[in-house]
């Protein structure tokens, strides 16, 4: 039996297959190729409810961003990291109801298995591609680069970044960011190196940056690989991992064909690089490929004649030629798990058209293939095109909102979706906070919108709900809310007049809403009318707020005449037939509660009332926007 000292020694250390060197600034790593490497997180677009023309055309956007950033000396990865993720967002509750509904609430949504996918784009830059032809050019800048005293090419930096720029930029709808340095308690992390990390070992965790090489910052879970398993060893626990490629590539690709890994439960990595070809090298590939079947006698005619097709859009730029492979690598915490989550996500792969191996004799370059840079080890590689490509990788996604950070702090709630991922609620969207919920009867509208406004209590917000069939009546009162059920006939408590300090603002409210109380389809009011009703809004200024009443501000209108103001205002005054609306003894309708609930049902089809009834609310709710979470 071999000693420890002579299996040590036979062990290849991490950087035999790990290329990264260091940080050469925030964002930017260099390999051992003395290629350059900036990593792109996306949030991916949600594909699930797009329309089908907006899908193909962002898939053409994509080949047509392809296209012109195609340069032999650039290659790209992508990432898939499905992994989970069922950390609830912080928040605490004054209100025994809400403190009690969330503690439940949590208990049950962090027992579950949620999952999000984490999307990424790495561009990877080469000095040179072909040593034959530009050594020369190479040397030379390294021997400027030496003479400065520098060890990096800062010709290939700058190239690297204004591809970076194209990038961005023309991924803009994917939400684009540039991973880089951090700062966490006072020292310096990287995120580039954290997604490294996870795809070695499936596992996410911060990553400092060190003055030693990244592999070996990395490199930090023990990765042992057999015939057909990849053991994970972590000092908390062991995992268990088994790797698909595409053995034979299908014979059509669309936007979405690999969506179904999207909603797997268990974690996985889908890994794709495209090395950009040269025209001159795709016009020999296509022209290959095509000699081959003629030579071959073979009768797929259809083939020959798609090739020739092929070759055309290729000399007209309708698409670039690229070097691919892809990778699909599942997670499991036994090998029996691991047999059945492999079976799901081979369905998944082959629905695409695609006929895909397991690895086993090639499993070990197939795991560092996964690796942005590891062109050696991509054993099974095809050309395909960046059409192709866009369809392969198309950054679909579901949404999962943000969890921290939003305008308010963490998110309001955490939602479980349709394909068993998180989604961190939130009411805004950025500083805008409108949010819209709508469905047929009996759907749960309301139910979600008493859930969401008790979450929302750990922000200690103002809250106003205007309410239908008193829906919300027993969610108000449990949580410590005032709840008035407005009814027709019965005093409302509304009193404007006495309610509203005579601002210039508010006096300018309340000729405008005695406008509506008079008003009349068939008989606008005149300029001399609305003078006279703003004169008598001022006249209230001079009485004690008690008696400023609708009947008092009548005294200061004209009475003599049958159809004027003074006239059409006697109704809604008190002992009139609506005088139960506004003329009320105080002004109580619970504007200062924290919490304030109207049922407004009674006045749905009362159009002579529920004008000016929401007016006065809404503008008394208006006024405490004062800066106050509301």
């Amino acid at each position: 039996m071999p000693s420890v000292a002579i299996v040590k020694a036979r062990e290849l250390e991490p950087e035999t297959f790990i290329p990264y060197v260091r940080h050469v600034d925030e964002t930017t790593i260099a390999l051992d190729s003395r290629a350059l490497m900036v990593m792109i997180a996306l949030d991916g677009v949600s594909f699930e409810t797009a329309d089908p023309l907006d899908l193909n055309g962002l898939h053409r956007d994509l080949n047509t961003l392809y296209r012109n950033l195609a340069d032999e000396r650039l290659a790209l990865w992508t990432h898939i990291i499905r992994r989970r993720d069922n950390d609830y967002p912080d928040g605490a509750f004054a209100n025994p109801f809400s403190a009690t509904l969330n503690a439940k609430y949590r208990a049950r949504m962090v027992e579950e298995d949620l999952f999000r996918n984490d999307l990424y784009l790495t561009l990877l830059w080469y000095p040179t591609r072909d040593p034959a032809e530009k050594m020369t050019k190479l040397l030379s800048r390294l021997r400027r680069a030496r003479r400065a005293g520098r060890e990096l090419d800062e010709e290939a930096l700058k190239q690297l970044h204004d591809k970076v720029t194209d990038v961005t930029a023309g991924l803009k709808r994917f939400q684009p960011r540039v991973l880089s340095l951090y700062e966490h308690d006072g020292l310096l992390f990287s995120e580039p190196s954290e997604v490294l990390h996870q795809i070695i070992g499936g596992r996410r965790e911060r990553v400092p940056l060190t003055e030693g090489r990244v592999s070996s910052a990395i490199y930090s879970d023990r990765v042992i690989i057999g015939r057909e398993t990849v053991e994970i060893r972590h000092e908390a626990e062991t995992r268990y991992a088994g790797v698909f490629s595409f053995k034979e590539y299908p014979a059509r690709t669309r936007p979405g064909m690999l969506a179904g890994i999207l909603t797997t439960p268990f974690e996985l990595i889908l890994t794709q690089s495209f090395a950009f070809a040269s025209k001159a090298d795709a016009r020999i590939i296509l022209g290959r490929k095509q000699n081959q079947m003629v030579s071959a006698g073979d009768k797929a005619n259809s083939q020959v004649e798609e090739l020739d097709g092929a070759l055309d859009d290729l000399e007209s730029n309708r698409f670039v030629l690229g070097e691919h492979h892809l990778t699909l690598s599942v997670f499991a915490t036994s090998v029996k798990d691991l047999t059945n989550n492999l079976a799901k996500a081979r369905s998944h792969l082959t629905n695409g058209g695609a006929v895909v191996a397991r690895e086993d004799l090639g499993l070990e370059a197939a795991w560092w293939a996964q690796l942005p840079g590891n062109f050696r080890y991509r054993a099974r590689s095809g050309a395909i095109t960046s059409r192709n490509f866009a369809a392969l990788s198309p950054f679909h996604s579901y949404p999962v909102g943000r969890k921290d950070d939003n305008e308010w702090g963490p998110a309001v709630a955490m939602l479980k979706t349709a394909s068993g991922s998180p989604f961190y609620f939130n009411f805004h969207h950025g500083d805008l906070g409108n949010t819209f919920v709508c469905g047929p009867s009996g759907s749960g509208k309301t139910v979600i919108l008493n859930f969401m406004l008790s979450q929302l209590e750990k922000h200690d917000p103002h809250m106003v709900f205007f309410d239908k069939d008193r829906g919300a009546d027993l969610f108000v009162r449990a949580a410590g809310g005032t709840y008035l059920p407005l009814k027709n006939g019965t005093p409302t408590g509304c009193a404007p007049m006495k309610g509203l300090e005579l601002t210039p603002g508010n006096k300018v409210f309340l000729a405008q809403w005695i406008a509506k109380l008079v008003g009349t389809r068939s008989r606008e009011l005149s300029v001399s009318d609305l003078r006279d009703i703003a004169g008598a809004v001022d006249g209230l200024a001079d009485l004690p707020v008690q008696r400023r009443t609708i009947g008092a501000l009548r005294t200061f209108l004209n009475n003599t005449d049958p159809e004027g103001i003074a006239a059409r205002l006697r109704r809604w005054e008190r002992g009139g037939p609506l005088g139960w609306v506004f003329d009320n003894e105080t002004d109580d309708i619970g504007i200062g509660a924290k919490f304030l609930g109207y049922d407004m049902t009674d006045f749905l089809d009362n159009e002579e009332i529920r004008t000016p009834l929401m007016a006065y609310l809404f503008h008394r709710v208006e006024q405490l926007i004062d800066g106050r979470r509301i």
